[in-house]
């Protein structure tokens, strides 16, 4: 049976991944995430099995919240001492923390138990290898302290799949997409 690695995310908006395309620079070693990468997760699943992944799908499409507005602000790195990761924040928000939980809940009626840590949305910007530059990530920061998008609106979240490639990033490929607004949903392959 086919295995599929998941998670659920929202797609920004074209101008807010313009303005954090724009911000991908400046640190040395930094493997920037390509525009298409760009998102906020709000659950990571892990492998699943096909029929578990179908599960999930009917699971999620039952997920019944209205559209909000969401902007990013500031920026971080995840790693102490040893950063692997920049990211983009997100404002606090409760209709997002709704839709973690309920997210959340639908991979626990499919059989999937999410990561225990505490849900910090964020859009990663960038990953590190073995030997970051913390004085280069310390200016950036400094640099883009202030960083701030208008508010997008959230009318729709996507189930994710994800394959390891040997050499260089992630491939990422969209599998369903579920409507916060009325929209038609698309399903799962079969």
């Amino acid at each position: 049976m086919e295995t599929y690695r998941l998670f659920a995310a929202i797609r920004p908006t074209e101008p807010v991944i313009e303005a954090l395309t724009r911000l991908q620079k400046g640190v040395d070693g930094a493997r920037w995430s390509g525009a298409e990468k760009l998102h906020v997760t709000l659950g990571f699943f892990g492998d699943v099995k096909g029929d578990q992944a179908e599960l999930l799908d009917q699971e999620l499409a039952k997920i019944r919240q209205s559209a909000f507005s969401l902007s990013l602000s500031g920026v971080g790195h995840f790693g102490r001492g040893k950063p692997h990761s920049i990211w983009a924040g997100v404002d606090d928000n409760l209709s997002l923390s709704q839709l973690h939980k309920a997210i959340k809940a639908a991979a626990e009626r499919a059989g999937i138990i999410l990561e225990r840590r505490d849900y910090r949305p964020h859009v990663t910007l960038a990953y590190f290898g073995a030997h970051p530059d913390i004085a280069r990530i310390a200016k950036f920061e400094a640099r883009h302290h202030d960083f701030k998008t208008a508010p997008f609106m959230v009318d729709q979240f996507w189930l994710y799949s994800s394959w390891q490639r040997k050499r260089g990033s992630n491939l990422y490929k969209a599998e369903a997409s579920y409507p916060l607004l009325g929209r038609k949903a698309t399903s799962f392959p079969k």
